[in-house]
């Protein structure tokens, strides 16, 4: 039996440009939001691990007299090569998780000041939970994030760990 291709079309051929625009648009605007919830928790993490250090200062400063943070957020530029990224401007990757880098400077000597020690992250959302991964390879930890009321979270707790 011989079915028409103009029937087969017809009852799909509903949507139109602007139906199609509308959607695009939306996607682009949810994802645009979820980069932003991201950005905010990879913000409230940074504080949150910066007050757990109890660090002496929020900055050191070297021999020639040039301020640093101790606890910087940023990204792999090369394997090994710590670039400082400001929060707004990290990007979700194809699977919608932030990836990004916290580096802590372990050695504030003004004369050999300068070693930091960077930690991968990655946060994501599956469904309304929010997990990260902490480190790279087989050092990856996986958790699912949860805020304590009036306490730090494991979190917090396995990175500075």
């Amino acid at each position: 039996m011989l079915i028409p291709f103009k029937n087969c079309l017809v009852n799909g051929m509903d949507t139109t440009f602007k139906d199609l625009k509308e959607k695009y648009l939306k996607l682009i605007e949810t994802q645009w939001q979820l980069r932003e919830r991201l950005q905010d928790k990879a913000g409230d993490l940074l504080r949150e691990y910066a007050e757990s250090l109890s660090l002496p200062a929020n900055s050191w400063t070297d021999s020639q007299g040039k301020i640093h943070p101790y606890v910087e957020v940023g990204v792999w530029s090369v394997p090994g090569k710590f670039e400082v990224t400001p929060l707004p401007r990290l990007q979700m990757d194809e699977n919608y998780s932030l990836n990004f880098v916290i580096a802590t400077t372990l050695d504030d000597s003004p004369m050999t000041g300068g070693y930091r020690h960077g930690v991968s992250i990655s946060l994501r959302y599956e469904y309304v939970f929010l997990y990260a991964s902490i480190g790279s390879g087989d050092d990856t930890v996986q958790l699912q994030v949860s805020p304590k009321p009036g306490g730090s979270s494991k979190f917090a707790r396995q990175l500075s760990n």
